[in-house]
């Protein structure tokens, strides 16, 4: 069977007629499905199969994605070294019984010719990045950093980015927290922000992405944007335009809208929250993010009384102030500081 999922320029490998279903090695497996999802004649019943497989076990995922980057890497080969690579002998630390054709002498190939450049860490395939920077924000704090190219990055409260400035994209991985993005569109180049369980693609707009562990969301105020989601083998995109949102769960399942207010969603860039009939327990947890005490809602009966107004993040106590006065609850401050209990009235 051949591998021909490189395109033009790349290897093609005999894989030796791999057989899923007998094969012992779970990485001859990979390569199996790999060569399979990467050819045009996939059928539906091997999609299925190959759904199965991944499934199957946890790690299966892991082994066709090391598959896949061996072969990124032989892509990323110029094409007179890649003419070479046939003349690369076998080498002995790679030959085990184990293997069949694709995986001792396709990994031999590229482990060899990764030798010969001196590469070990799979991001040095990378061009070097012209700019970079880790940035973050203390609980409560924000800040505005304007990058070379002329974008802005407003993070809001604990918040973690790296950014990585390429000549022909600009690449900011956003590791918790929330952003505002400015970007820059005389550049040219793309404009991505990547996340655990998706990206958000664009050249010049503004927008907003907040992550909450594994899922993430993202509000357009100008400008449009490409927000993709989802494991490989599911990916789903979705365009969007001014005003409009877009919310990806824990599992990668994307969903989006139109005509949203996003001027209350990224009313944080000037210190202000605002609610419209928001359950009081969501109201807090929002609080929470800016505040220095921790507030606690100590009756589930009261957490779903509805509030609406404008608040300033960096003045919490206005907000616990005026709670009594609109809702049927008592604010009780703990002796020792630590944290504010709401008890119903």
């Amino acid at each position: 069977m051949l591998f021909s999922c490189l395109g033009s320029g790349g290897l093609t490998i005999m894989t030796d007629h791999i057989d899923p279903a007998t094969a012992a090695d779970p990485y001859d497996q990979a390569a199996y499905w790999y060569e399979r999802m990467c050819s045009d004649d996939v059928t539906a019943a091997e999609r299925i199969a190959f759904e199965q497989w991944h499934q199957a076990d946890p790690k299966n995922e892991e082994r066709y994605q090391h598959v896949q980057h061996i072969w990124n890497m032989a892509a990323a080969l110029p094409k007179s070294e890649v003419k070479k690579l046939g003349a690369i002998p076998k080498p002995n630390v790679v030959h085990k019984p184990s293997r069949r054709a694709f995986w001792s002498y396709g990994l031999g190939m590229v482990c060899a010719a990764a030798v010969t450049f001196a590469i070990v860490d799979p991001m040095q395939w990378r061009a070097t990045p012209e700019y970079q920077a880790q940035l973050s924000t203390a609980h409560g704090e924000r800040t505005e950093v304007t990058l070379p190219d002329g974008s802005t990055l407003l993070l809001n409260t604990d918040t973690t980015v790296s950014v990585q400035l390429y000549a022909n994209q600009r690449t900011v991985r956003l590791d918790q927290g929330e952003v505002f993005f400015h970007v820059d569109g005389k550049q040219g180049t793309p404009f991505i922000v990547e996340l655990e369980s998706g990206n958000v693609r664009v050249t010049g707009t503004q927008f907003n992405v907040r992550r909450s562990e594994q899922a993430f969301s993202v509000d357009v105020l100008q400008g449009s944007v490409e927000v993709s989601a989802g494991p490989w083998w599911s990916r789903q995109t979705a365009m969007l335009r001014s005003n409009d949102i877009a919310r990806v769960s824990p599992s990668g399942e994307l969903t989006s809208g139109k005509g949203a207010d996003v001027e209350s969603a990224v009313a944080w860039r000037e210190g202000k929250v605002v609610f419209r009939g928001t359950p009081l327990a969501k109201a807090i947890q929002e609080l929470n993010r800016y505040s220095d005490q921790r507030m606690l809602v100590r009756d589930a009966r009261i957490g779903e009384l509805r509030v609406s107004g404008v608040f300033n993040i960096d003045d919490p106590e206005s907000f616990l102030a005026a709670l009594p006065q609109f809702a049927p609850v008592i604010v009780q401050r703990r002796p020792d500081g630590s944290a504010v209990d709401i008890l119903a009235r």
